[in-house]
């Protein structure tokens, strides 16, 4: 599996406590020197779990070559990819799900109006432009549950006419494990949270993922198709 850090504050570096050797390229380097993508891919202390860093916000790639940045994350060998998009989307979304076969959406209760506001408009760019096939959502940082009941969260399954994945409930030790003010050093929850909510959570997520069966990707020449979309917006 690897992870594709798209937060220019690269929590994803500091989750996992990975350093790189300033010498090493990473994803911007790859793509503006031509380089191999195995020479930016990072491993973590967990098997089987790599961590690709951008150097840049996914925006900057349309100031250098989004084709080519498709390219050399298509060239990766991985059973499964996730990039990493910071909210809110903008054009980020446009490499993102434009490279992407399905993707899943995240709610938090703080700005929640402006989430789902944001997961429609993501909704219907993934589905019925960048022929991205939506999985599902994730209600995250719940700090008042009795909000959310069933009937709450169903009628949300119907509005994004996919499945609520998980609710997961505040909890500030996970908050501060990505790092921070007043927080020791970053590091990963679900791995040393092991009982509480948020890792049932990313199980379930995990579950929702895997044992789902997803339809076929209808993409078939991905850069090229990326080239056609974002031409309108590489000459604004």
């Amino acid at each position: 599996m690897v992870l594709v850090e798209g937060d220019p504050n690269k929590p994803l570096l500091a989750i996992f406590g990975l350093k790189p050797n300033p010498n090493n390229p990473k994803l911007d380097d790859v793509v503006k020197k031509d380089l191999r993508i195995e020479d930016a891919i990072l491993p973590t202390a967990y098997e089987h779990l790599f961590v690709i860093p951008s150097g840049i916000s996914l925006e900057g790639y349309f100031d250098i070559d989004p084709v080519l940045f498709a390219r050399k994350l298509l060239t990766t060998d991985a059973d499964f990819m996730f990039i990493d998009v910071p909210f809110p989307l903008g054009k980020a979304a446009f490499l993102s799900l434009g490279i992407c076969e399905y993707f899943a959406m995240i709610l938090t209760e703080d700005e929640f109006s402006l989430c789902v506001e944001s997961a429609i408009d993501t909704n219907r760019l993934g589905k019925f432009f960048l022929n991205c096939v939506p999985v599902g959502f994730v209600i995250n940082r719940i700090k008042t549950p009795k909000r959310f009941t069933e009937e709450f969260v169903h009628d949300l399954e119907k509005l994004l006419r996919v499945p609520c994945m998980a609710k997961i409930l505040e909890d500030e030790r996970v908050s501060k494990s990505y790092g921070g003010v007043g927080s020791r050093k970053a590091f990963l929850a679900y791995a040393e949270l092991p009982e509480n909510n948020f890792k049932e959570s990313i199980d379930k997520i995990a579950s929702a993922i895997v044992e789902a069966k997803l339809p076929p990707s209808v993409k078939k020449d991905v850069p090229k198709f990326l080239d056609e979309i974002t031409k309108p917006l590489r000459h604004q």
